[in-house]
Parts: structure tokens; C-alpha cells; sequence
């Protein structure tokens, strides 16, 4: 049988690689000399230990972090458009994988998607909300910087869960240099809202604790939101007021 994958462009086969787990991508390096530097040339990173393949190639939490270390190291600078990182307990995000992530995440200037799921002692540094050519930012189980300035012109997807800082996070001011956001999910916030108009014009997709509403807003084109609220049919009433094309509301109420 011909081998049709190794027929293709350089390019064609990177992309296609993008779509695996990183260890499986390095793994590819075996199959001939010139699929031994190829991996270095794909541009996403993608090491998840909840995926159930993971420990298959990687057996301890030691080997995750040096594996992810190495794996930055060896692709030296060249630039990633993915950025995908969820490790289960603070023993997998050593110092030396903080600094290196941050570096090569800083430099590669092209990130489109950045998901990470790590623990409260990986701090995000607040240059990530002025990444320009972000499309998707996950973050769970994080500490945030000071946010001061945001800047994000082509972000459609942002979740952020279980997020601590060491001041109240302006959701608000958050969401007002996003304004092209198609779907957004916040839980866990430690945040206050200041009294400003949020407009959303291209949110479509919603979930949030009742806390974290802006008090004045206007998301016009919502079709979907999620509430996890105290029974309060008041606020309720008032989203609705908010969201005039709205087709499903998900209602989840916490027990007083």
C-alpha cells in the first residue's frame, strides 16, 4: 500500500498532526529521517493528563513535566497558533515549566488558542489579555495578575473558572476589550462589576454565576445562557429583559 500521508507538503502533514496530543507527535519522529525533525515544525502544544491515552506514554508526574520542558526546548523558536496545557496537581507545573511556557507563549506572537487547566500556584501573567491574535482563552484553576489593560479585538470563545487574584477581578472591564465574543463561561470569579454598559452584539452563547452579571448590559443576539443563581426570580426576569432573542434559558439554582 503507498504511503499517502508522506506524500504530502510539509505543511499539509503539520496540520494534520496539530489535531494529536503532543507525546503522539513526537512519537511520529520514528517513522522515517525525515519525520524525525518534523514534529518541531508543528504549531500547536497540546499535553493533557485528564485525556485517558495520556499515561499510555507518559507514567509519572515527573515525566510530564520534563517531557513539556523538553518538548518546548527542542522546538526551539518556532511559533505555535494552539497552546493547550491541563495538568491534575500542582506537582506537574514546575518553576522551570512556568518560565519556559511564559516565554515561548510571550515570543511566539501568533497564539490563536490558549486553554489552560492548571493549579492556583501557576500565575497568568496579565499580557495574556493584550495577545491580539487570541480566538479561544481557557483558563481554570488559575491566579491571575492585575489586569489593567485589555486588548483583545478577535477573542470569540473565553472561559474563566476558579480564578483567584490578588485584588477583585473588573469582569467588566474584562469583557469591554472583547468585542467580538461569540460564547463566554465564568464560574468561580472572585470579581466585582462596576457600574458600566456592557454591549456584546455577537455573544450568542452564555453561562455565569448571578454575581458576576454586569449591572447594566445589553447582549441583544444571546440565544443560550446557563444561571447558577439563588432562587431569585427578579434577576431572572431582568436577564430577560436583556436578551430579547433569547431560545433556552438553563436555570441551576443553589440550595440556601
Amino acid at each position: 500500500m503507498a504511503d499517502l500521508i508522506s506524500s504530502l507538503p510539509d505543511e499539509i502533514i503539520c496540520y494534520i498532526l496539530s489535531f494529536l496530543p503532543s507525546q503522539q507527535v513526537v512519537a511520529t519522529s520514528v517513522l522515517s529521517k525525515r519525520w524525525n525533525l518534523l514534529w518541531r515544525f508543528v504549531p500547536s502544544l497540546d499535553f493533557d493528563t485528564f485525556n485517558k491515552y495520556f499515561w499510555l506514554l507518559i507514567d509519572s508526574s515527573n515525566k510530564f513535566s520534563s517531557s513539556v520542558c523538553s518538548f518546548l526546548v527542542r522546538r526551539g523558536d518556532q511559533p505555535f497558533y494552539k497552546f493547550r496545557l491541563k495538568g491534575f496537581s500542582s506537582m506537574d507545573v514546575t518553576e522551570c515549566m512556568k518560565t519556559q511556557i511564559w516565554t515561548t507563549v510571550s515570543e511566539s506572537g501568533r497564539v490563536q488558542i490558549l486553554d489552560l487547566y492548571c493549579d492556583w500556584d501557576t500565575e497568568i501573567p496579565s499580557v495574556v489579555f493584550s495577545f491580539k491574535t487570541l480566538v479561544a482563552l481557557k483558563l481554570n484553576f488559575i491566579t491571575m495578575e492585575y489586569i489593567s489593560f485589555v486588548d483583545l479585538p478577535l477573542l470569540k470563545i473565553l472561559h474563566l473558572k476558579n480564578i483567584i487574584s490578588p485584588i477583585e477581578i473588573d469582569l467588566s472591564h474584562i469583557l469591554s476589550g472583547c468585542p467580538n465574543l461569540e460564547e463566554l463561561k465564568v464560574k468561580g470569579l472572585i470579581s466585582r462589576t462596576i457600574e458600566k454598559f456592557i454591549r456584546l452584539p455577537k455573544l450568542v452563547r452564555a453561562s455565569m454565576d448571578d454575581v458576576l452579571l454586569p449591572l447594566n448590559f445589553d447582549f441583544h443576539n444571546l440565544v443560550q445562557i446557563q444561571l447558577n443563581v439563588f432562587p431569585d426570580w427578579l434577576l431572572i426576569l431582568k436577564v430577560l429583559n436583556h436578551c430579547p432573542k433569547l431560545q433556552i434559558l438553563v436555570i441551576c439554582f443553589y440550595k440556601v
